[in-house]
């Protein structure tokens, strides 16, 4: 019995981190893309537009990944991880715009 308590509180889990996680996350790479495309000389329109765009892929890459990670830690682990890289990324994006 517990064993079936167990594994649904890891989908759950998985549930819950693959949309408010992978959402938090693609928000950010979404601005990160964008502020990286207009300190490469994109006008702002086409900034905002990539970075709306690649934002589908990376949810639905995040959603997917979110049920294919072996563990919850290592789940956890990486998407910290890439939120940590991709607020580095946009600071100095954001000093280079």
């Amino acid at each position: 019995m517990s064993r079936a308590v167990s594994w649904r509180w890891q989908v759950a889990l998985r549930v819950i981190t693959a949309i408010a996680g992978g959402y938090a996350l693609t928000a950010l790479a979404s601005s990160t893309l964008a502020v990286l495309a207009l300190a490469l000389g994109m006008t702002r329109v086409d900034a905002a537009l990539a970075g709306m765009l690649a934002s589908f892929a990376c949810y639905c890459a995040i959603i997917v990944w979110s049920f294919g990670a072996a563990t919850l830690a290592r789940l956890w682990g990486a998407l910290a991880a890439a939120t940590a890289l991709l607020w580095v990324v946009r600071a100095v994006a954001s000093a280079l715009a």
